[in-house]
């Protein structure tokens, strides 16, 4: 099939945003609920109390801000990327969010920049970028970036180039795994751009998170200088508290 830099070239020319601002809500589920049976649940159980919503900024190559809230518009985590500066922190005790848990994996590998599109992959586990065909157990046929064997590859539609899921395992401490899947589906066309509406998360076949981009639009300028201005307050913040807890 294609070389890396081919699907890099081909990609590059699909991508027509450059600035924009996505808005998302996202569930969560337990994944490993049973019934009264002791049998794991077919139908995934929400829960509503773990839920929150995401507004994103982001500029291509740039920036990447995202502010995570709770449904009463409490932020939860504050994630700040522009160039070389970055900041992430969960503000809420009783709520603690990662970094993996709230980036938006498709709008970085949606960038005109390898650079970031290899790292969207980094920081799924794919590392390595070899291309092929991938045939599934029901016949379709998409390409496959990563090491099929080490559980650890993404799959794309091989006509779009849209980003179809990506595969990776965890690692548990019995040297067993689980199998974790992220599914981009529901895709959208947006100022000649397409985007997947709903992104899902598995965790051996059982759902966990499901994002839905609630509002999208493209933006002629962010405003960056509030958003820095956020950042440092939360950045001193962090310090004083840090300073507070190593003073205890």
């Amino acid at each position: 099939p294609l070389t890396w830099d081919d699907l890099m070239f081909q990609m590059e020319k699909r991508m027509s945003w450059r600035r924009a601002k996505m808005e998302t809500v996202v569930q969560v589920f337990d994944p490993f609920a049973k019934n009264e049976d002791g049998e794991f649940s077919k139908n995934p159980v929400e829960l509503p109390a773990r839920s929150f919503k995401q507004v994103i900024h982001w500029k291509d190559g740039e920036i990447l801000i995202v502010e995570t809230q709770d449904e009463q518009g409490q932020l939860l985590h504050f994630y700040y990327e522009n160039k070389d500066e970055l900041l992430s922190i969960s503000l809420n005790d009783n709520r603690t969010l990662e970094t993996e848990d709230i980036l938006p994996h498709q709008l970085r590998f949606r960038s005109r920049y390898e650079d970031d599109r290899s790292r969207a992959l980094e920081e799924t586990g794919i590392i390595y970028k070899a291309i092929a065909y991938h045939i599934s157990d029901d016949n379709h046929v998409f390409l496959r970036i990563g090491d099929f064997e080490s559980g650890h590859f993404a799959l794309l539609n091989p006509k779009t180039y849209d980003l179809i899921s990506i595969h990776n395992r965890l690692w548990l401490e019995d040297e067993n795994w689980l199998e974790l899947k992220i599914v981009f589906k529901n895709y959208e066309t947006y100022r000649w751009q397409t985007y997947a509406k709903v992104t899902e998360y598995f965790l051996d076949n059982r759902l966990f998170k499901r994002t839905t981009v609630s509002k999208i639009r493209t933006l002629s300028r962010l405003p960056i200088k509030e958003l820095q201005e956020q950042a440092w307050k939360l950045r001193h913040l962090q310090t004083a508290t840090l300073q507070n807890n190593y003073a205890l």
